[in-house]
């Protein structure tokens, strides 16, 4: 009878952290887009519906395009730091996975 290996600690966190981290990028950069879109007044109604439509419907696209084409009034500097940032952050953690899991 084969013994079934036991994961480490380590990979143990980096999973759940890999598999946590897209939900937390959707709720942040969610949040950021409604928030935005409440406090904006220079928007009709139709446009503020149509862009919470499109982060509701579209998850991580919607959120993404509403922070980089949906002329965000977010100060540059936050949102780069929380969209590229975030998106720089799942690279690194897909990087990591691949080189600890073998992965190619």
């Amino acid at each position: 009878m084969s013994e079934i290996p036991l994961p480490s600690g380590l990979q143990i966190a980096l999973s759940l952290y890999g598999y946590f981290l897209p939900l937390m990028l959707y709720a942040v950069w969610s949040t950021l887009a409604f928030w935005d879109l409440a406090r904006r007044q220079r928007i009709s109604r139709v446009t503020m519906l149509g862009w919470t439509a499109v982060v509701l419907l579209v998850p991580f696209l919607g959120a993404f395009a509403y922070h980089v084409v949906g002329g965000s009034e977010v100060p540059k500097p936050l949102r780069a730091m929380v969209v590229g940032g975030g998106l720089g952050l799942c690279v690194v953690m897909l990087a990591i996975g691949s080189l600890l899991g073998g992965t190619t």
